[in-house]
């Protein structure tokens, strides 16, 4: 039985990413080496790798939902995807990544994190993001984003642009209503990236990562790269 709801999880997630074109983004943030990676089989190579594990039926409605939700958002504009996906991530657990993972930093994927139901701001972060690419959002359009809020804690968010020089909007797991950058004073920007590029405070080019400042980044993705 449990061999059996393994396939079928396999199986299942196979046919979410069948319905999307490949996407093939080229990783020019990192000084060391360039990644290649399509969207779709980042998330695929570790459905594989993750075959193994035995799912509880809590995880596998999990799964099924988030399956859902990338199946029924054709046809749906660009602010329904994000309430979609924001509020879906929003509900797993925050904990700190020793008590996830037993490491003091981690990055998850968002199949691991889909797996533990919890994990920390990266973690809904990156999940989010690589969703909402799976739905078609313009890599353009999103950023990881790292802030600092008032209480000087470090934070990462997403932001969307909704493009024609409007501020982006912020996913957050902390802030679960989705507000405009200009609504978010709680929080002030550092950096942020994606796929294609890393932006420091006061730019608005993108810039090589010569310091390593998103070295957890490159790890996770060499991590499905090996898997």
């Amino acid at each position: 039985m449990k061999k059996k709801l393994k396939q079928l999880k396999l199986r299942q997630l196979k046919k979410v990413f069948s319905f999307h074109l490949p996407l093939v983004l080229s990783f020019h943030v990192f000084p060391v080496h360039t990644v290649i990676a399509s969207k779709n089989d980042f998330l695929l190579a570790e459905a594989n790798q993750k075959i193994n594990v035995s799912f509880d039926t809590s995880t596998t409605q999990r799964f099924n939902e988030w399956e859902k939700l990338m199946f029924h958002s054709q046809g749906m504009s660009d602010t329904q995807k994000l309430v979609l996906v924001n509020d879906f991530f929003n509900k797993m657990q925050w904990l700190e990544d020793d008590k996830v993972w037993n490491k003091k930093d981690y990055w998850a994927t968002p199949i691991e994190s889909l797996i533990k139901n919890a994990g920390d701001c990266e973690d809904f972060s990156i999940a989010k993001y690589y969703t909402l690419l799976a739905m078609d959002i313009p890599v353009e359009q999103l950023r990881l984003t790292y802030v600092v809020l008032d209480n000087h804690q470090g934070h990462m968010v997403l932001f969307y642009f909704p493009g024609n020089g409007r501020p982006p909007l912020v996913l957050d797991n902390l802030n679960k209503k989705i507000l405009s950058k200009s609504q978010r004073p709680d929080i002030k920007y550092m950096f942020s990236f994606n796929d294609t590029g890393l932006w420091l405070k006061g730019n608005n080019t993108s810039v090589p990562d010569n310091e390593n400042i998103i070295r957890q980044w490159t790890e996770m993705v060499e991590r499905i790269k090996k898997q």
